[in-house]
């Protein structure tokens, strides 16, 4: 058994379950429609994340080989970023940000800057070809996690230059 992908494993779960915890804390007391949809989006993929771990601790402890069905996992028919922009727009006109969003997205930012950070850091030393997926998987993941969060962040800010500067509108 692989020891050390092992304890990269351990410590990667504890962080999806502490990221995990602190969104789903987000989503049940934000008021906010979009921040709850959105924080709720990142808690669900949180969760997906700690079943893949899950799964591949379990298979390295039983002594198997691990290998990661990717095309069997759910998949997503947008980004978290995509969903956000979609999300934005549908709800521009009716949202406020509320000054504990803000905190939350600024906590989000760290956990997911972490989070890329771990995984690029260990997948420098990744020999396997399955672990090398997994983690580069899990970087463009919590990359995308990291980018939805400046979005909103943007967004809250003002959301009128946050159109402009998404939307490109121009004058005819």
């Amino acid at each position: 058994m692989n020891q050390a992908l092992l304890s990269i494993l351990e410590i990667a779960l504890t962080m999806e379950e502490k990221g995990y915890a602190f969104y789903n804390k987000v989503v049940n007391t934000s008021t906010n429609p979009l921040g709850k949809a959105m924080f709720g989006r990142l808690r669900d993929d949180e969760l997906l994340h700690m079943e893949r771990i899950k799964a591949i601790i379990a298979g390295l402890t039983s002594g198997k080989d691990w290998k990661i069905d990717y095309d069997a996992l759910p998949v997503r028919g947008q980004s978290t970023s995509e969903m956000f922009r979609e999300l934005a727009r549908a709800h521009a006109s009716e949202l406020t940000p509320e000054a504990d969003d803000v905190e939350a997205i600024n906590v989000g930012l760290d956990f997911e800057a972490k989070a890329v950070r771990y995984y690029e850091d260990h997948l420098k030393d990744a020999q396997d070809p399955m672990e090398r997926e997994f983690i580069e998987k899990m970087i463009v993941e919590e990359k995308d996690h990291h980018a939805t969060c400046l979005e909103l962040k943007r967004f809250y800010a003002d959301p009128a230059a946050y159109f402009v500067e998404t939307e490109h509108p121009h004058l005819d």
